[in-house]
């Protein structure tokens, strides 16, 4: 396991860099000041890569607090990357500010800080940000299918992954992102605008480079609409869809009963959605859209929502919009947020334990959870659930007592949790307030956003395994 780590660290690195030297050759071509800044950001995140495979190669027994502490540690760095072109503006961000804008873009959230504003003009820079958000998808797969075979490997005979289907798995998400560039350029006939918003939805970070998560007008009609959200279903699928071609049995005895239960259950919260809340200025597809990019925690909107009157609309649906954030998207996606899955299995766990309890003690009422058998289960499910809670409870007391009201607290706390970011801030017609102390807590959110998988997998692991016993 340990060689697997390694060998999948050192890939996100060099492929990091290999993009920071790509865009330092276009600025080079262009005859930009920002050649160096991006030639920088390759050698940092090569050495990087070859950092990991020295300070690991003695090691051979990977424990699970090990792998957090790497993953991490990985996110920290790749953030340190992301931020180094953005220290081109020292004289106007601080350093505050650059890690933040880094954070953002590389835990796939997609906050927009105001300066990200005055980089619309820079192609380079706007190239950037995408790619940043293309790293932070890719490695947020990668870091549960490493978690996945740290608590399953013990346990399935069939889940196998060695060093070529780790490389298979990276070349495959970057031709998919490829696929989706050229798919999209046939309709848009627009190279940079494909690039950018292909990366936003494979890695449902929502922002379209420097841009923001609103859509322009030209590329929000209905046609393009139903596009986004062909490839946004496509997005949800990446893993389950390279396992049937690599390896059926890992879906077969681990995944596709959840997948299937959670595809359905997505959809029909979805439909009812649509149907239910309707907003007059907005056709159905639009507002399919809206919804399906918030349940896939991507949180890309159309041009229309940056209309006042379609805003106030919008914000009566806040407790919608918080639901499908919170259940949102599938574990081993790139999305955040709760996911789905985990909520479907809570309700299953649940709903077993009370069903034996029920058959075996002939027991009704609330006694049911004190004299049940697996007591240890149900107690570990319900910390995770508590531990959660405690979170959020928390950096709203952080967030508020740094100048924010409770609720732009709470929209804070969730958006970044949730790595929906400023497409669920948009909706709520908030902004971001500088602070330092804002920052620094909402940094540590958006990467505690992408260890909920954690909580995810060890539910998953004792309901799978004891149920195959």
């Amino acid at each position: 396991m340990q060689y697997i780590l390694n060998y999948s660290l050192q890939i996100i690195f060099y492929v990091f860099g290999f993009f920071g030297l790509l865009v330092s050759l276009k600025c080079f071509l262009d005859s930009s000041k920002y050649t160096s800044i991006f030639f920088i950001s390759f050698i940092v995140s090569f050495i990087i890569g070859y950092f990991f495979k020295v300070l690991f190669n003695k090691n051979k027994i990977l424990k699970e607090k090990n792998l957090v502490i790497t993953i991490f540690s990985s996110w920290l760095l790749l953030t340190l990357v992301s931020a180094i072109p953005f220290l081109s503006f020292i004289d106007v961000l601080a350093i505050s500010d650059i890690f933040f804008i880094s954070t953002s873009f590389i835990t796939t959230t997609g906050f927009q800080h105001k300066f990200l504003d005055s980089l619309n003009v820079s192609e380079a820079f706007n190239i950037w940000c995408s790619i940043i958000q293309l790293i932070g998808g890719v490695f947020s797969i990668v870091s549960y299918i490493l978690f996945f075979l740290v608590f399953f490997n013990k346990h399935d005979k069939h889940i196998v992954f060695n060093k070529n289907i780790i490389l298979k798995f990276f070349s495959y998400y970057f031709f998919l992102f490829l696929g989706f560039f050229i798919f999209l350029n046939l309709f848009l006939e627009d190279i940079y605008f494909s690039f950018m918003i292909s990366s936003a939805i494979i890695s449902t970070g929502g922002q379209i480079g420097s841009f923001g998560p609103v859509l322009g007008y030209y590329y929000s009609n209905n046609l393009y609409l139903i596009i986004y959200l062909f490839l946004s279903i496509t997005t949800i699928l990446i893993l389950p869809l390279f396992l049937i071609i690599q390896n059926y049995k890992v879906l077969e005895s681990s995944y596709i009963k959840l997948l299937n239960r959670s595809l359905i259950l997505l959809l029909v919260v979805l439909l009812i959605l649509c149907l239910l809340f309707e907003i007059s200025a907005l056709n159905f597809i639009e507002r399919f859209f809206i919804f399906f990019s918030y349940l896939t925690t991507t949180g890309m909107l159309p041009n229309k929502t940056s209309d006042i009157l379609v805003m106030q609309q919008l914000s009566s649906l806040f407790f919608i919009f918080l639901f499908l954030i919170i259940i949102g998207s599938l574990s081993g996606s790139s999305g955040g947020g709760l996911k789905i899955d985990k909520v479907s299995i809570i309700f299953i766990k649940i709903r077993s334990e009370l069903r034996k309890l029920t058959l075996s003690h002939k027991l009704y009422g609330a006694e049911l959870i004190k004299k049940g058998y697996n007591q240890k289960e149900l107690n570990s499910l319900f910390a995770l659930l508590a531990l959660g809670g405690i979170f959020v409870a928390v950096a709203l007391l952080i967030l508020t007592s740094s100048g924010h009201s409770v609720f732009e607290s709470f929209v804070l706390t969730m958006a970044s949790l949730t790595n929906t970011g400023e497409g669920f801030l948009h909706v709520n017609n908030m902004s971001l307030n500088k602070s330092f102390f804002s920052y620094l807590i909402l940094n540590f959110l958006m990467i505690f956003g992408r260890f909920e998988v954690i909580g995810y997998l060890l539910i998953f692991q004792k309901f799978t395994i004891r149920n195959s016993l």
